[in-house]
């Protein structure tokens, strides 16, 4: 369009510049959106990598976390295997005493 109008008013300063003026205003527009454009896909590139590294954090602190109550729960099972050995072997030292009682008694 800018062709025709340019060909057919060639003689015309005034309707040339004003035709370059128009279109420099229209690249200047779209020089505007464009850089808007860019602007927000910087900040939601930001916005994106903090959540993102929020979200690693998290996940690290889970895991240091699970590994905790990992460890918790493993002194609580060797805890509660090592007190029921010795129940057993309080019962057994105890029966052989009342065993040995028994047959004392009996004997007498």
């Amino acid at each position: 369009m800018f062709r025709l109008l340019m060909a057919s008013k060639k003689d015309d300063p005034g309707i040339i510049m004003k035709l370059k003026e128009q279109h420099s205003k229209e690249l200047q527009a779209h020089i505007d959106q464009i850089t808007e454009m860019a602007a927000v896909m910087k900040k939601a590139i930001e916005i994106d990598e903090q959540q993102g590294c929020k979200e690693q954090e998290r996940i690290f602190q889970l895991e240091q976390e699970n590994k905790g109550l990992r460890e918790i729960l493993q002194i609580t099972r060797e805890s509660f295997l090592n007190l029921r050995k010795d129940d057993v072997s309080e019962n057994t030292s105890l029966s052989a005493l009342v065993t040995n009682s028994d047959l004392s008694l009996r004997k007498s």
